[in-house]
């Protein structure tokens, strides 16, 4: 092989290797934040738990236009439960996700569980929230699954999007 080759060769690899370590707009950083609620009641019948993952943009970090969510949402009795923990009590359980910027809505999402747990993953808001997300509202609710309502929610946790260091 040439000088010249070797040194094409060289160079080539060298420009690969810089594209693969240096952050580029499109790969801009994440702060993960852990997520937990529950539905209030003294059996813990529904509960979530996972992360939020906010996106820092290359101008300004916040508020962003898309929150990752990863997690699980629970209605107990689970089949890996000891005993008789919590009866069934002919409800499931439903994790709502709604993300504000300022006082107005941008975006809704909800999973649920029915005696057993769900894993999810999505992006909440992502293009039709152009204008921005500064906080996510997380709450579990209970929802007859044969019977009409009545259904209940316990305390919606309010999660802010974490400030630029």
């Amino acid at each position: 092989m040439s000088k010249l080759m070797s040194r094409a060769v060289a160079l080539a690899a060298a420009a690969t290797g810089a594209a693969l370590v240096l952050p580029s707009a499109a790969h801009a950083a994440v702060i993960s934040q852990a997520f937990a609620a529950d539905s209030g009641d003294s059996c813990r019948y529904g509960s979530t738990s996972g992360t939020l993952s906010w996106p820092q943009g290359p101008v300004s970090p916040f508020p962003t236009p898309g929150v990752g969510v990863s997690g699980k949402v629970a209605d107990r009795p689970l089949p890996i439960d000891p005993g008789m923990i919590c009866r069934d009590d002919g409800y499931a359980s439903t994790v709502s996700f709604v993300a504000y910027l300022g006082t107005t809505e941008v975006a809704r999402q909800s999973r649920t569980a029915d005696n057993g747990t769900l894993t999810f993953s999505f992006v909440l808001g992502g293009t039709a929230a152009e204008k921005g997300i500064d906080r996510v509202v997380v709450q579990v609710c209970r929802n007859p699954v044969v019977t009409l309502p009545p259904s209940y929610c316990g305390r919606p946790v309010t999660y802010l999007a974490p400030t630029a260091a």
